[in-house]
């Protein structure tokens, strides 16, 4: 009888073992296929991101790859409107510095003296600049944001100076943040009228089917200065 008992022991030892390794396997398996799912997704699948701009949000901000929506481009171009046209001597370097880091190569290589120039005016003559924003325009087939307002210039001992002033960005994206491709500003209102469309060179983020879009409303093909 004792060597039964043991026989059965033995064979039951054997059957939990086997169902203990049976469940690893089956474990490891499913574990295998959920690597390789998540695998082929994070391969072939570009995750999106929600981003916050620098500005008060009032709208979803969506970031995928190197394509932002209205939302992303008219937060961030509100930001750096309200921090260029708020400048003094004693921000000027600041300013200059978020600028240039948040712009594209050419467009550093464009205002590099420019905003030299700019700094030393300002620190010799002590000017002070505020901006208030009146309005926001996106056009999305030019990829341009228009922020216009009212510009008020100090200088010590001298009247204010205001007059209606007008930012233009062109706002890409690269690795979730924003990069200034375009900036232009001049006094008055925006000049929305004049459609243009940057030759594929120049501004590389305008789509060919945008570059259509204009071409057949009669706009003209240029490069962008």
């Amino acid at each position: 009888m004792e060597i039964l008992k043991n026989a059965n022991d033995v064979r039951k030892s054997l059957i939990d073992a086997i169902t203990t390794r049976n469940v690893t396997l089956l474990s490891n398996l499913l574990l295998s296929i959920g690597i390789c799912i998540f695998a082929f997704k994070f391969a072939f699948f570009e995750p999106g991101s929600v981003v916050l701009p620098n500005a008060p949000m009032t709208e979803v901000i969506e970031v995928r790859g190197d394509w932002a929506n209205a939302s992303f481009k008219r937060g961030h171009a509100i930001a750096f409107a309200e921090l260029i046209g708020n400048i003094s001597k004693s921000n000027i370097n600041f300013v200059k510095e978020r600028f240039m880091s948040a712009a594209t190569p050419n467009l550093r290589e464009q205002f590099q003296d420019e905003i030299d120039r700019q700094i030393a005016i300002i620190s010799a003559r002590k000017l002070q600049q505020r901006f208030t924003i009146d309005d926001v325009y996106f056009d999305e087939h030019q990829d341009v944001v228009w922020i216009w307002g009212s510009r008020e210039i100090t200088l010590p001992g001298q009247p204010h100076l205001i007059k209606t002033w007008t930012y233009e960005f062109r706002i890409g994206v690269a690795s979730g943040m924003p990069k200034i491709s375009y900036f232009k500003q001049y006094p008055g209102k925006p000049n929305t009228r004049q459609r243009v469309v940057p030759a594929a060179d120049t501004i590389p983020e305008l789509t060919e089917d945008m570059r259509a879009d204009l071409e057949e409303s009669g706009s003209e093909v240029k490069d962008v200065k």
